[in-house]
């Protein structure tokens, strides 16, 4: 009798809970999924005259795409404790016209099984999986590395063009403080109205190009405030300058990207993955076990004169039959495939950042040598020369057409440099993400 309630009690609370358990994420009004919530553009402050690097981790903080790589790190890391578990128990319930033993007539049936799986597969199971959630925190760091380095590269460019806004009104200047000195010698007789005219002309192409300069430098903000997840139109200020670290030795920073860049890593960790993959495949050729505990409820009425009604409790041991081997064969040769694809992903990642970051040595290299000859030789050459005319033509010795040649080629000189400084940050920038340089 007490085996009867005790099977009854545990079918109905089966029933219960498979018919009251509804998903948490259900929208009661709808009957759907619930949306999750948008990571949003937010005008967050940002220092005033930031560097690259303060805007870099602005970056990592609010960028929606380090955001999604962080969740599916953490959705592939609970993957562990499931593969980890063990299966649900079953729980069997029979009941009806039933056999009858000699200690009465059988009224119900009951069973709990629990599946024990071969031990080790769910050890590599959760292995794999575990390496997989190691490879998605592998990558975060390399979206990092890259986002950092679009930040760099984009401050850059917008520090490009405030530079050259800088040097285009300065240079204007120059042209009207030339003005003055044009107007004295047309006063004087001793210059005709088209060097006015010819002036005129070169301050309007001046006026062109600062116009040019500022719609540059409004895309290169938009850029900034997109990489920062900022609303458009968001006001952004940067600094006047920004150090540029030194470039390195090139061998070490080639066996620092082989070594340690998180791209490699993260292949490797998926190779870890399939190897751990090949061992569980290995184990499937080995039955799992199924153990259980079952009773019956007996009746004391039944035909037998010496029924007695004394239930029945006994235990049960089974495994499954590992006949069909063609498909284990195939599970093994897939993570065995998996292997060699992530190996190959390893060495084509090696291979890349051997040409990134020789290409971004040699391109910092170059233009830190070309920033030092502008500095030191052909801007103060320039510079001189420009001094030298105007004092020239001031003196009726030199005409506008040379002033005009030695301004342009000062302009253009500085101009140049401040290019070659922008690409010499763009590159650092480069060369330090190939070579996993936070």
């Amino acid at each position: 009798m007490k085996l009867r309630i005790l099977l009854g009690t545990l079918g109905f609370l089966g029933w219960v809970t498979s018919c009251t358990q509804t998903p948490s994420v259900v929208d009661a009004k709808s009957g759907g999924l619930e949306a999750p919530p948008p990571t949003a553009a937010v005008d967050y402050p940002v220092p005033a005259a930031a560097g690259p690097d303060t805007l870099a981790r602005l970056a990592i903080r609010h960028h929606p795409s380090i955001a999604a790589a962080r969740h599916r790190a953490e959705r592939l890391d609970a993957k562990v404790p499931q593969e980890s578990a063990l299966p649900d128990p079953t729980l069997e319930v029979a009941a009806g016209s039933m056999a009858e033993t000699a200690a009465g007539r059988m009224e119900a049936m009951g069973a709990v099984k629990q599946k024990i799986p071969f031990p080790g597969k769910r050890r590599e199971a959760a292995a794999a999986a575990s390496s997989e959630a190691s490879a998605a925190r592998a990558e975060i760091k390399a979206l990092e590395l890259k986002l950092t380095e679009q930040v760099h590269a984009a401050w850059w460019d917008l520090h490009l063009t405030e530079q050259t806004l800088r040097l285009t009104r300065e240079s204007k200047s120059l042209l009207e403080s030339m003005s003055d000195t044009v107007d004295a010698r047309v006063a004087a007789g001793q210059a005709n109205q088209s060097d006015q005219l010819r002036l005129a002309n070169e301050v309007g192409l001046i006026d062109r190009d600062l116009l040019e300069a500022r719609q540059l430098g409004n895309t290169a903000r938009a850029r900034l405030n997109s990489l920062l997840n900022r609303p458009a139109g968001s006001k952004l200020s940067i600094a006047g300058d920004a150090p540029i670290p030194s470039a390195g030795s090139l061998a070490s920073l080639l066996a620092r990207a082989e070594a340690r860049h998180p791209e490699v890593a993260a292949a490797q960790r998926k190779s870890d993955a399939f190897r751990h993959r090949l061992k569980r495949a290995e184990l499937e050729r080995f039955p799992d076990v199924t153990a259980g505990l079952a009773g019956a409820s007996i009746s004391s009425s039944g035909l037998a004169p010496m029924a007695n009604g004394r239930d029945q409790v006994y235990g049960t041991l089974g495994v499954n039959i590992p006949l069909w081997q063609e498909p284990r064969r195939a599970m093994i040769r897939e993570a065995g495939e998996g292997i060699a694809e992530t190996e190959a992903m390893v060495a084509a990642a090696r291979s890349d950042l051997r040409y990134r970051v020789e290409d971004a040595w040699f391109r910092a290299t170059t233009a830190r040598d070309v920033v030092d000859l502008f500095e030191n030789r052909l801007i103060p050459d320039a510079l001189q020369t420009y001094e030298v005319t105007l004092t020239g033509y001031s003196a009726g010795t030199s005409d506008l057409n040379g002033l005009v040649e030695t301004w342009r080629q000062l302009l253009a000189y500085q101009l140049q440099l401040a290019r070659n400084r922008a690409q010499l940050g763009k590159a650092t920038a480069t060369l330090r993400a190939a070579a996993a340089i936070d």
